[in-house]
């Protein structure tokens, strides 16, 4: 769970999606590269350099015509608060969210979804979590999305070690 914080509760209404633009990279790496982000997400440190690069390759594969990575950034109450995508990996389409630390718990990942799936035709769509991280599988859960394995997934270089749900919207 988030920490509570001094900013009002977003309202549903109050949230918004737009195409992720290269002026919000700075403000999504100041989100990841909180500790207790990556630990909600079971994910090792990237270097800026690292989460820069991997954002110029989206941005490239757009305007190069790439249609295999949707990626949006979250506005609530008009501020930048996380992103939302879906990329082609393994032939599987897979959903995955994050919200800077200070956003959590106020519904805005819900809503965030919930305006995201309709943006993504595509079915069987497929999401994994940690299985620690209660908030996002009640996220998922909450928008049809079904547990459809539990494992135990090895160190990568970008994960850490962990007890894994995968999630399916049929």
């Amino acid at each position: 769970m988030g920490t509570m914080c001094s900013k009002p509760t977003a309202r549903p209404h109050d949230v918004i999606l737009r195409d992720a633009q290269p002026a919000d990279v700075p403000i999504l790496f100041a989100f990841e590269n909180d500790p207790a982000w990556r630990e909600m997400a079971m994910v090792k440190h990237r270097s800026a350099a690292v989460f820069h690069a991997a954002w110029a390759k989206i941005f490239q594969g757009w305007a190069a015509g790439a249609t295999d990575v949707v990626q949006k950034v979250i506005l609530a109450d008009g501020e930048t608060c996380g992103t939302i995508g879906c990329h082609l990996q393994g032939g599987r389409h897979i959903v995955g969210y994050g919200l800077g630390q200070s956003y959590w718990g106020r519904g805005i990942a819900s809503r965030a979804l919930e305006l995201f799936l309709p943006e993504v035709p595509q079915r069987p769509l497929y999401a994994t979590a940690a299985a620690t991280n209660i908030a996002s599988i009640r996220v998922l859960t909450k928008h049809g999305f079904t547990i459809v394995e539990a494992r135990s997934v090895l160190e990568s270089a970008r994960c850490l070690p962990r007890d894994e749900l995968t999630l399916m919207l049929a």
